[in-house]
């Protein structure tokens, strides 16, 4: 192989120098040279990942027409409300009614306090008109003035609250039930003052697994006006009375524990003891005191629904003579179907302790020579359901049948007055009250509550349950227009009545040896309306016994007919 690489090289070098040094040649050719084509492509950069196709879809660039109707709705209300509203330290309101009725309210109170609170309320009210009876006939002075006051201050801190309150009642007016217009007005005349003075203490250390303690201490004076003679100003009413509280409660998640510890003391004293100045009309002292012991328990089951508070009371009177009571203290209520009807049942008994001031807040007209004499309830029973209909419509029926031996009853006074005055006769008392209750509440504008009572009564010695009534209807409802215009209707029935008198005449019926009368029917419609110029100032128009019945609050005594009372009132 090299031999023959060796051959081909030196031929072709003898071939070089062999030629010639010129060589010319002269001819026509035709050489076609091929057409260029562009590129169309550019440059790109090739990714590897792969996006996907974008779909078309022509139909949806088609307009179609479309047609829009709307119907109307009811339009929305939105209820809006400060959150906080503006506190005024002061109210006031000022009547005039249309027989010489002046009537004057203030109060004074602390505005916003996270701890403190203080207040203070003063009443006026007075009569200088004449009342008339049945038979339009004129009867006695009767004017009448009632002042009232009430301070009290409270402080609420994370361990303790402190409340004191002082309450002071000035009462004067005529004993008008006999037709003699001409009548001495200092000869009839009265006037009752009270003082009572109230302080507690809530020691409150904590919600739960916590002993605390709730103490109150009430103090209360009463007095009533010297005879309009002078040599018997001795001969007046003067009563004193306190009671001391203390309660004692431990609480869990699902039950508390507690226990009362009571003591209520009333000392009662009339003109000079071992004296007279009428042969039933003699000085009088009367002490009473009573220890109260309450222990119980309440607990709650049933995921709430169910509650039982069960307890006894234990009462020591130490009267003219020495007893103890016993009495059950046990109440229980079960909520359902969602607390829409809720049945309850309740079992006591007590001791009430009878004093003056509490006579003349129920009959003012009495005599203040009384024998005080406790009240002594063995048993008292209230069963019923409550029931919630929507949110609007709320009713119940109840029951109640209670037993009271030396229930206080009035009754004329022929000895030491003329008819007009009341004293009191004690008799057993057993009580029968069926109930039945419905009040209906409209977007906080309207409510009207409608209350039914039947009584039936059973006693031992008197023939009848005096001056208590066997029927009771009340009727009230309110309008709110616009928070503007606020109007009220109150009506109130009681029918059956009776009243003891000591001899027979017109009207008068016999059961069991004693002659009585019915007192007529009381029929008592209100009608008022107030006109709110602003959240400050208002005005106000009230009738009062729209129905001009001269009924007769108690025998002998009727009431004013009818009565327009007008007046303003403001906030500052």
């Amino acid at each position: 192989m090299k031999s023959a690489i060796t051959f081909l090289i030196l031929g072709s070098v003898f071939s070089l120098f062999a030629q010639s040094d010129v060589f010319e040649t002269d001819g026509k050719g035709n050489r076609e040279i091929e057409k260029r084509s562009r590129i169309l492509s550019y440059p790109k950069i090739v990714d590897t990942i792969k996006q996907s196709p974008i779909s078309t879809r022509p139909l949806m660039d088609l307009k179609a027409s479309v047609k829009v109707t709307t119907d109307t709705i009811q339009a929305a209300e939105i209820e809006t409300e400060q959150l906080l509203n503006k506190f005024y330290p002061a109210y006031l309101k000022l009547g005039m009614g249309s027989a010489l009725n002046p009537l004057g309210e203030l109060y004074i109170n602390s505005t916003r306090s996270r701890n403190n609170y203080f207040g203070l309320h003063i009443k006026h009210n007075s009569f200088f008109g004449d009342i008339k009876n049945r038979e339009k006939q004129l009867l006695a002075p009767a004017t009448f003035d009632k002042t009232s006051f009430l301070g009290t201050f409270q402080s609420t801190q994370s361990k303790y609250t402190f409340l004191s309150q002082i309450n002071y009642l000035n009462h004067g007016f005529h004993y008008y039930g006999l037709v003699n217009p001409s009548a001495n007005k200092d000869s009839i005349a009265q006037r009752y003052q009270s003082f009572d003075a109230t302080l507690g203490l809530d020691l409150h250390r904590g919600d739960t697994a916590v002993f605390n303690v709730r103490t109150t201490a009430k103090f209360r004076f009463t007095g009533t006006a010297k005879p309009y003679i002078d040599s018997l100003a001795d001969w007046k009413s003067r009563e004193r009375g306190f009671s001391l509280n203390s309660m004692g409660y431990y609480r869990t998640a699902q039950h508390e524990f507690f226990g009362l510890l009571g003591l209520r003391y009333n000392g009662y004293s009339y003109g000079i003891l071992d004296s007279m100045i009428a042969p039933s009309d003699s000085g009088l002292i009367s002490k009473n005191t009573i220890f109260d012991i309450n222990p119980g328990i309440k607990s709650i089951f049933n995921s709430k629904k169910l509650s039982i508070n069960a307890g006894f009371l234990v009462s020591i009177d130490n009267g003219p003579a020495t007893k103890a009571y016993f009495f059950p203290a046990v109440s229980l209520q079960y909520a359902l179907i969602k607390n829409v009807l809720v049945p309850y049942l309740s079992l006591k008994g007590q001791v009430k302790q009878n004093n003056l001031f509490a006579l003349y807040n129920s009959n003012p007209f009495i005599l203040t020579n009384l024998i005080l004499q406790n009240e002594v309830n063995p048993y008292d029973i209230q069963l019923g359901i409550r029931g919630k209909i929507g949110s609007s419509i709320n009713a119940g029926l109840g029951a109640n049948f209670i037993k009271i031996n030396t229930r206080a009853f009035f009754i004329t006074d022929t000895l030491l007055s003329t008819g007009n005055r009341f004293n009191l006769v004690y008799d057993s008392l057993n009580q029968t009250t069926l109930e039945a209750s419905m009040s209906f509440n409209y977007r906080k504008k309207m409510l009207v509550s409608f209350l039914a009572r039947y009584h039936s009564y059973e006693m031992l010695h008197e023939a009848k349950a005096w001056n208590l009534p066997q029927m009771e209807f009340q009727l009230s409802a309110s309008y709110n227009l616009y928070n503007k215009l606020l109007f009220k209707v109150d009506f109130y029935a009681a029918l059956n009545r009776f009243a003891q008198v000591y001899a027979n005449g017109t009207g008068v019926q016999t059961l069991n040896n004693q002659y009585f009368i019915n007192l007529g029917p009381i029929i008592d419609g209100n009608l008022s309306m107030e006109y709110r110029y602003n959240n400050r100032f208002s005005g106000f128009l009230q009738v009062n016994n729209v129905a001009a019945q001269r009924y007769l609050q108690f025998y002998n005594y009727p009431v004013i007919p009818i009565q327009v009372l007008a007046g303003i009132t403001c906030k500052f």
